[in-house]
């Protein structure tokens, strides 16, 4: 399948480090890179050790094994192929969490992933998080937690990110558990979550950053939002570019979407598309071989960044955005 990818214009010339806005100096405006088709971007997506940069597994891509959190997109060589029918948006009946991850979901965590979950502890899972010393004796000792040891440190508080709008959270502190505040443009709650592979291309992102001396960067969710809105927009209308089909900019999009340091905008902002690779691998790959796109990845001034990932129609299939920005604010909570 052809594969596309672009980053925001400032002038009909590559402008690398152009600060045109915002005066960060790493600030990406460059002119649209495309990909012809010719397959190196996408094909790598089953060849390195991608599932463990996004769930924390210690199991590698390659060892023969398909482990929890590895499937057909980011380890195909352990997991075989994806199911021929995968990305048509439904969930058929030969496919699965591992053979189409994109019309299925991700797998669930199962005790034995090597992750502690937050509905684990070492009473219920000592295999992933570790054996309860003296939990049971009545006393929340150094070490135990409400996660390790409901039993004597009692059940963990509500939190955000646990799918229950509890007390004390609200639209504007929690969107992901109690749904964006109202006039809030862009996706809605359902897609603005990130996905699996999503959170594995934070993953990726992240560790390059910190192999070439930078911090890392933080999922924002008024950001999700705008950047999953444009994804969605671009696979739903069928077109591929930074401006939207209404004349919208990124920074105006990220504006909509209650990310407020986007009017203006007032602080670093970037963004980078992709279209063709379903995986977070081959979508890395492709940015980081594409000087102007790899700029933006590896921004110093940015903090916070939207990830959207809209599947199953357009001419490309697929369709990824990626915005940057300088500085979290109350809307990335």
């Amino acid at each position: 399948m052809l594969k596309r990818f672009g980053l925001l214009l400032c002038s009909a010339t590559l402008l690398v480090g152009c600060n045109l806005l915002t005066g960060a100096a790493d600030f990406e405006l460059g002119g649209s890179d495309e990909n012809d088709g010719s397959g190196t971007a996408g094909g790598s997506a089953g060849s390195g050790p991608s599932g463990e940069a996004g769930n924390g597994n210690s199991a590698q891509c390659g060892d023969a094994v398909c482990n929890p959190g590895e499937n057909c997109e980011n380890c195909q060589q352990d997991c075989g192929p994806c199911s021929e029918s995968c990305g048509d948006g439904s969930c058929s009946a030969d496919e699965t969490c591992t053979n189409c991850p994109s019309d299925c979901g991700p797998c669930q965590p199962v005790c034995g992933d090597a992750t502690c979950e937050s509905s684990e502890s070492c009473e219920s899972c000592a295999a992933d998080c570790g054996p309860c010393v003296s939990c049971g004796d009545g006393s929340c000792n150094g070490g135990e937690s409400c996660e390790s040891c409901a039993a004597d440190c009692g059940p963990c508080g509500p939190q955000c990110g646990d799918g229950t709008c509890d007390p004390g959270e609200t639209q504007e502190n929690c969107a992901s558990d109690c749904g964006s505040p109202s006039g809030c443009a862009g996706a809605g709650d359902a897609t603005t979550t990130l996905d699996a592979e999503e959170v594995a291309f934070v993953g990726l992102l992240n560790q390059y950053r910190a192999q070439n001396n930078l911090g890392p960067v933080t999922a924002c969710t008024s950001l999700n939002r705008a950047a999953q809105g444009h994804s969605e927009d671009m696979r739903d209308q069928n077109y591929f570019d930074h401006t939207g089909l209404n004349g919208s900019s990124p920074w105006g999009r990220s504006c909509d979407a209650c990310y407020e340091l986007g009017c203006g905008p007032n602080t670093a902002m970037a963004e980078n598309i992709a279209a063709g690779n379903s995986g977070a691998q081959a979508t890395f790959n492709q940015w980081k071989n594409s000087p102007g796109h790899n700029a933006n990845m590896l921004g110093g001034s940015f903090t916070v960044v939207g990830i959207g990932r809209a599947t199953g129609g357009g001419q490309y299939g697929v369709y990824w955005t990626n915005v940057f920005g300088g500085d979290e604010e109350g809307s990335c909570n």
